[in-house]
């Protein structure tokens, strides 16, 4: 007879019999484990979710402060874009976001604003106005020639209300 048709007891085949039907069940006992402690941990408030029961609570004690802001309007502005453009107009509208003290002050200087923010506008290209992120990049230039007029600390923010291409 040769040896290999010798019948012999492998210890180390019946180990790993063994050992392959203990991952599957010792993985499945671990994920029920962490499921449960998750669920506890969420149900107790230990991880807080923003649709839980005391998130809702917390936003209803303390109520959102709202900011220190005053709002001045820009009027209407109506500027005939270049030749060669698919849109010929352009209309814009917004409100410059200052600090309460100073609202009188820009205010006063409103007239000077319009006159730099339509000599900006007056200068676009078709290309500055209908390209992607153009709408950004307009607005922060305009906020920092209105900031270039009015001084620095006193403006917070220019908010577009009106932006259309006729």
């Amino acid at each position: 007879m040769a040896d290999s048709e010798i019948p012999v007891d492998d210890p180390a085949a019946e180990k790993d019999g063994k050992s392959s039907k203990l991952v599957p069940i010792l993985s499945v006992v671990l994920c029920l484990v962490g499921i449960g402690a998750g669920y506890f941990a969420v149900s107790t408030g230990l991880i807080p979710l923003a649709k839980g029961p005391q998130s809702a609570q917390a936003t209803q004690e303390k109520p959102a402060e709202l900011p220190d802001v005053a709002f001045v309007e820009i009027p209407t502005l109506i500027v005939t874009l270049p030749p060669g453009a698919a849109n010929t107009h352009l209309r814009f509208s917004g409100q410059i976001e200052v600090r309460p003290e100073y609202r009188e002050d820009i205010e006063f200087l409103m007239p000077r604003i319009q006159d730099f923010l339509n000599g900006y506008l007056r200068a676009l290209s078709a290309e500055d106005v209908e390209g992607q992120g153009a709408l950004f990049r307009i607005r922060v230039q305009m906020f920092r020639r209105i900031v270039a007029i009015v001084g620095l600390g006193k403006v917070n923010n220019l908010l577009v209300t009106e932006f259309i291409l006729n």
